[in-house]
Parts: structure tokens; C-alpha cells; sequence
């Protein structure tokens, strides 16, 4: 029942990312949260994020993409308290520029909250749209 319950939660949790509700999104997240993502020390919100931090990350990419980042899962695989979700990401630079990247995630869960994070896309993609302006 557990593994149902989280891969809802996932969708739910993308769902509101989607639909611009960060506060709704980040209430899903515990507040001792550990969220990595790719891409070292080429992209701003890259590496190992506390709750705080990961939520301050969030907002810098809201700067980026006024109108929201959109996450469609395109595939979700549960075992114990963890799910492996794959998404689909679109957004719109303040530039007007199309982002469209690939993420694979691997979400564990305590509790019925987020508490760790591994967040994989194409980070040569993200700096060269995100960090370097072109595209």
C-alpha cells in the first residue's frame, strides 16, 4: 500500500510544481531533506540541497521561468520507500527562450514527505539554455 501511496505522492508533488503551487510542493518536503541534482559547479542550483536551500533554488529558477516550469511524469517504478520517476520538463525563459529537458529522479520518502532526492538531466543542456543564454 505504502508503494501506491508514493508514487501518488510524486504525481501530486509534480502536479504542484506544474501548477506554479511551490508553498503546496514544499510542504510535501521534510524539513530534513537532502535534494541533489546534477551538474556540479556549472549550474547554480546543482548539488546537495537542505530544505532552505532547495527552496531558495526553486525560487531562483521561478526568476527564470516566469510563467513556471511544467514536470510531466512519463514513467514512475516503485520499491520499498522509494520511487524512480521519469519527467518530461518544459518552461519559457524571461527570454522567450523554449526549454525542454529530461529528468529521471529517484525520490525516497519517510513518513509520507520527501526526504531524499537524486535528480538527474541533461546539465550541459540546462547551462547552455539556463547559465549561457543561447539557444
Amino acid at each position: 500500500m505504502a508503494i501506491q501511496m508514493n508514487k501518488r505522492l510524486v504525481e501530486e508533488f509534480f502536479a504542484r510544481v506544474s501548477k506554479n503551487d511551490l508553498a503546496g510542493a514544499f510542504a510535501m518536503i521534510r524539513d530534513d531533506v537532502a535534494w541533489w541534482s546534477a551538474g556540479g559547479e556549472h549550474l547554480p542550483f546543482s548539488g546537495v540541497k537542505n530544505r532552505s536551500e532547495f527552496i531558495e533554488a526553486m525560487n531562483a529558477v521561478g526568476a527564470i521561468f516566469p510563467k513556471g516550469l511544467k514536470l510531466v511524469p512519463t514513467g514512475l517504478v516503485a520499491e520499498d520507500d522509494r520511487v524512480a520517476v521519469e519527467l518530461a520538463g518544459h518552461a519559457v525563459t524571461a527570454e522567450g527562450r523554449n526549454y525542454e529537458n529530461l529528468y529521471h529522479s529517484v525520490i525516497t520518502f519517510r513518513d509520507g514527505k520527501i526526504v531524499a532526492v537524486k535528480e538527474y538531466h541533461d546539465t550541459l543542456y540546462a547551462k547552455i539554455v539556463l547559465v549561457d543564454g543561447q539557444r
